[in-house]
């Protein structure tokens, strides 16, 4: 009797222990909801399926240079379930979109004789 509680014992610690449970961690990156869920106030805009931000102080002190152009706002929202690619809450339609030679990240835009400068908000 002893004997079969110590092989019960042995073989529910071996099927315990070789339980594999593993739990995957997915990152998205951000869309239009979560941008504006963080900062109700963000000034956003979407391209190719990315969020690009405006205002970070280190982004308007960098040196770039604009590239090609590569669109233009061609629509406004103000709920984050209206975004699509070439939608903005702040910029007007007709904005022009460019690309900086110095970093894929940025793109520079330009209207009504103004340049702002957008990052791109990345996963995590």
């Amino acid at each position: 009797m002893k004997r079969k509680g110590i092989l019960v014992a042995i073989l529910f610690c071996f099927l315990v222990g070789c339980n594999q449970t593993a739990t995957v961690v997915t990152s998205e990156e951000p869309d239009a909801e979560e941008a504006l869920r963080l900062d109700n106030k963000a000034d956003i805009f979407q391209w190719e399926g990315a969020i690009y931000k405006t205002n970070f102080d280190w982004v308007d002190e960098l040196e770039l240079t604009e590239n090609e152009q590569i669109g233009e706002i061609q629509f406004n929202a103000t709920k984050a379930e209206d975004f699509k690619d070439g939608t903005a809450n702040y910029l007007p339609m007709g904005a022009q979109i460019f690309t900086a030679k110095e970093r894929r990240d940025i793109l520079i835009v330009k209207y009504e004789n103004m340049i702002k400068r957008y990052l791109v908000l990345a996963e995590g």
